[in-house]
């Protein structure tokens, strides 16, 4: 029986997943960069640890930009959060607000 590698074979052309922290390091990496500034890089909003902030890279890996963490930077997250906004812009996408029900861009 053949199995399906094509789930596989899509990761792989997208960007090489080894070179990418997990686990322990990772969340050794968070709270070091997270001690060092715990504002939001882009809108200086004071962001709560664990769960307040995403850790995101300055320049994106599939940019060429390395996992380290001089390239590592706090930014808020949410539905409007700066995260999703800088993740947009990165891939060329525009980012949209969520509108609220009485027709006001919620937060």
């Amino acid at each position: 029986m053949a199995t399906d590698n094509r789930s596989f074979t899509v990761k792989a052309k997208r960007y090489d997943t080894s070179k990418r922290m997990s686990g322990r390091a990772l969340q050794k990496r968070r709270l070091a960069v997270w001690a060092e500034d715990p504002c939001c890089a882009m809108c200086r909003r004071l962001t709560a640890y664990p769960s307040g902030f995403e850790l995101d890279h300055t320049v994106p890996l599939f940019k060429g930009g390395e996992d380290t963490e001089a390239n590592c930077q706090v930014l808020c997250n949410g539905i409007n959060g700066c995260h999703e906004k800088k993740t947009a812009d990165d891939l060329g996408y525009r980012h949209r607000p969520t509108i609220g029900p009485d027709g006001y861009p919620g937060e």
